[in-house]
């Protein structure tokens, strides 16, 4: 695998992660063992979108705005499109 599909593997595992425990949260939501998995899971998430962003193109537009914003070009079309074999 390469570097990139790497690091989308890596992304797409946490954030399921990420998301799994948001929705036992919701039914749960005085769990200190989901409360600290979650505390543990969102900045791992938020830095794995961070390096992807400096070293492909912003995932999602929160990418962009934290990468210094906009200046003459828009970032987010210069990676490949999921049809274009962008996706896993």
């Amino acid at each position: 695998m390469t570097d990139r599909t790497t690091l989308l593997k890596e992304i797409d595992e946490v954030s399921f992660a990420l998301n799994d425990v948001t929705l036992y949260l919701d039914t749960h939501p005085d769990c200190a063992d989901a409360i600290s998995y979650f505390n543990q899971m969102a900045p791992k998430r938020e830095q794995l979108l961070k390096d992807f962003a400096a070293n492909f193109e912003p995932l999602t537009v929160d990418c962009i705005s934290k990468n210094g914003g906009l200046s003459d070009h828009f970032t987010w079309l210069d990676g490949p499109a999921p049809w274009e074999g962008g996706a896993l």
